[in-house]
């Protein structure tokens, strides 16, 4: 008989593991690698907008003069706006238009190359000046803070990187659409909320009235345009009592 034998193979040779139990930890870990470099190319972003000079913004800025209110309609917004860049001006190289805007929409909003938008339906729902004040406030940080262009470069390196690893090119047409539907971070609006209490604070000498902005928005969901791109509403006016025991 040959010394050579044809022998079983042993049948440890198979993962104990189930094969969808295998695939939903791989995909997990790539979840969690695409976190990470969401996260990363975020702070890159950020970081990458300071350098940038605001200048650079005038070219990519939308035009809202179309929208705007009749002259008079619009001056009484326009003059208080004057009083909030006096209490809290901005540095040299840095500019700002405002737009009041046609229509019973509650929001404002900060873009690009300074433009700044407030509807009128906001304006005349609230009925004190420091409210209002807050909001125009509120959006001027954005811009001091550079928070649209930091959007802006943040979107962009993700919808570049996300392009290039999935090799789909529609990746790139998702670019211009977030471009133009910028929405801040939450530590972003709270760093912009502290700025317009303060400046509200200097223009005022307090800040009553300002808990009417939250007040307002959240009382209908279907009308708080505003507080939907402005978050954690809850957070924000707990912020605004913090802040009044301190000051």
């Amino acid at each position: 008989m040959s010394q050579f034998q044809n022998r079983i193979p042993p049948e440890n040779n198979v993962s104990d593991n189930h094969p969808l139990a295998e695939f939903l930890g791989l995909g997990m870990v790539a979840l969690l690698l695409v976190v990470l470099l969401t996260l990363a190319l975020v702070f890159a972003g950020h970081t990458l907008a300071r350098f940038v000079p605001f200048s650079w913004e005038a070219p990519l800025r939308l035009d809202w003069s179309e929208l705007a209110v009749d002259e008079a309609d619009g001056k009484p917004v326009h003059l208080l706006f004057e009083q909030v860049l006096v209490a809290d001006p901005l540095p040299q190289g840095l500019s700002v238009r405002l737009t009041v805007a046609r229509g019973e929409t509650l929001n404002a909003m900060a873009g690009l190359g300074g433009e700044l938008l407030i509807y009128q339906g906001l304006v005349e729902q609230l009925d004190n000046d420091a409210a209002v004040a807050f909001v125009l406030a509120h959006e001027l940080a954005h811009v001091r803070h550079r928070d649209p262009m930091q959007m802006l470069l943040s979107q962009s390196l993700v919808a570049l990187s996300l392009a290039a690893l999935s090799g789909n090119d529609s990746k790139m047409l998702e670019l211009g659409v977030m471009a133009t539907q910028l929405g801040f971070s939450r530590s972003q609006e709270l760093e912009a909320d502290r700025r317009a209490m303060e400046t509200v604070k200097r223009l005022y000498g307090d800040t009553e009235g300002v808990e009417q902005v939250f007040e307002l928005l959240s009382q209908d969901s279907a009308l708080g345009d505003w507080l939907m791109t402005h978050p954690d509403t809850e957070a924000r006016l707990q912020q605004l009592e913090s802040f009044r025991r301190r000051h």
